[in-house]
């Protein structure tokens, strides 16, 4: 890995943990604003990998960077653990279906 690619992961992921901390204070629960930024994360990373011709330097930047400094694995398993079993469990699962579900679509459209 170059020094370029080192700092555009970088940047990337300073420009998506930003982001990720504005949209999460803009809505009304911790809750809701993790599940809203893994789902808008796996957009854009679905979309880059997908829908757009990229070189290994912007998918370093977008997928790596951005969408992984934009997402927070951290505060989901927080979320879960401190919900009850059952809320816990149904958010978890809401959280991947909801995923795969954007990863499946904009995979399809990319095959046609």
């Amino acid at each position: 890995m170059t020094l370029l690619q080192i700092l555009l992961v970088a940047v990337g992921g300073v420009f998506g943990s930003l982001l990720r901390w504005q949209v999460i204070e803009t809505l009304p629960t911790l809750s809701l604003g993790v599940f809203v930024v893994n789902q808008l994360g796996v957009l854009a990373a679905g979309y880059v990998a997908y829908r757009m011709k990229t070189t290994i330097n912007q998918r370093l930047f977008w997928i790596t960077g951005f969408a992984g400094g934009f997402t927070t694995m951290s505060s989901l398993a927080f979320i879960i653990h401190e919900s009850n079993p059952l809320s816990g469990l149904l958010y978890a699962a809401a959280s991947l279906a909801a995923s795969l579900l954007i990863l499946n679509i904009l995979k399809d459209k990319a095959k046609s």
